[in-house]
């Protein structure tokens, strides 16, 4: 007395279950373009303030030459791989804070 998977699969009860999961997915997709529309003006202001956030040429000048003093120590095995990424991010936040 077992039935098989495709009467089960083909049964007017289960279409009516994908139909309702279709709509479900049809609704759901809607809602997530209408936030998408309202995001997306919002794009543009948020690039104009990434021009407030960058960086001022004495504070790149500062880090490109702390780097490099970096670079020369590890081409010359002062230092190892390690030590070099750690005075690298020391060297930033000096940069920044002194900036």
């Amino acid at each position: 007395m077992t039935t098989s998977s495709t009467s089960i699969v083909n049964a007017p009860w289960m279409r009516l279950v994908a139909l309702l999961f279709a709509i479900l997915l049809a609704i759901g997709a809607f809602f997530l373009w209408l936030n998408t529309e309202e995001w997306v003006p919002s794009v543009g202001e948020r690039a104009e303030r990434l021009e407030e956030l960058t960086v001022s040429g004495d504070v790149a000048a500062c880090i490109d030459k702390r780097v490099a003093d970096i670079d020369a120590m590890v081409a010359q095995g002062m230092i190892g791989a390690d030590a070099a990424e750690q005075s690298r991010a020391q060297a930033r936040s000096l940069c920044y804070d002194r900036n």
